[in-house]
């Protein structure tokens, strides 16, 4: 892969794909390793379990920022969430400890949003009610607690009812979730202040600012998902943002082609 001809952000180059892919191929490769061991402690079964599908999930995102084709990322997401329902399916939620993917975390909130968005964008409607049953596993914390998100559920599951006027993370996603309510005409302006905003807000995620490390770099993407999901189920015209750093046109792109094909 011809990574400067093809990349779509410019932080990335040959030498940090091939570096970074192999290490995490390493971790993932040592984590299928020490789950085929006996006797593993729960707590070790599951920090196993959730670097396999963090760091495939981190894999997929890292081709993407590197040019890889949508196709080859569509085939690649299944076995993600595979391996995130596998994750899932062993976590117990300890008492005054938030569950891996409870969305009052901020970076829980934006790995549910961005797992939605890649299913949603990438042609696996089927795997939707899935997830969803991750989020529906704590519905206690996750559900009815965020306007934006029972939005995005809404539109992705058919469900009805109120939906609450209130962000559980109302400083980076405050533009977004009124793209959901205002006006057509209002929503590209909407969409490309979250886009503008989007980087600064993420301080707290782990991966922010992995681009500037010196040695050892994790960096694999920076890319506002939520903002291609919004932009595509609202049906929003993205041409005044669609070349911002962080917007995932090509995932739009394609799920509006699929639209437009024959079935």
């Amino acid at each position: 892969m011809n990574i400067t001809n093809q990349r779509r952000q410019r932080f990335i180059d040959e030498m940090h794909y091939e570096k970074f892919r192999d290490q995490l191929g390493q971790y993932i490769k040592v984590a299928n390793e020490r789950l085929s061991l006996p006797n593993l402690r729960q707590e070790a079964v599951g920090d196993f379990k959730w670097n396999l599908a963090s760091n495939q999930l981190e894999c997929l995102i890292l081709d993407y920022t590197a040019g890889s084709t949508i196709k080859r990322l569509k085939s690649n997401l299944l076995a993600i969430i595979d391996a995130f329902d596998t994750f899932i399916a062993q976590e117990v939620r300890k008492p005054n400890e938030a569950a891996t993917l409870e969305i009052t975390q901020l970076e829980a909130y934006v790995y549910v949003l961005w797992l939605l968005a890649l299913a949603k964008l990438l042609g696996h409607d089927e795997q939707l009610p899935r997830i969803m049953t991750w989020i529906n596993k704590n519905a206690e914390f996750n559900r009815h607690r965020d306007g934006l998100f029972e939005a995005v559920v809404q539109k992705l599951t058919g469900e009805a009812g109120a939906i609450e006027r209130v962000l559980l993370h109302p400083d980076v996603y405050r533009p977004l979730a009124k793209t959901t309510v205002f006006a057509p005409e209002e929503r590209p302006a909407l969409v490309k202040e979250f886009l503008d905003g989007w980087y600064k807000q993420m301080k707290p995620c782990y991966w922010h600012g992995t681009h500037t490390d010196k040695v050892g770099s994790s960096y694999f993407g920076y890319w506002a998902f939520e903002a291609a999901l919004v932009t595509y189920l609202w049906d929003i015209d993205d041409s005044s943002y669609r070349d911002h750093l962080v917007y995932p046109k090509d995932l739009v792109d394609f799920s509006r082609t699929q639209d437009a094909s024959p079935p």
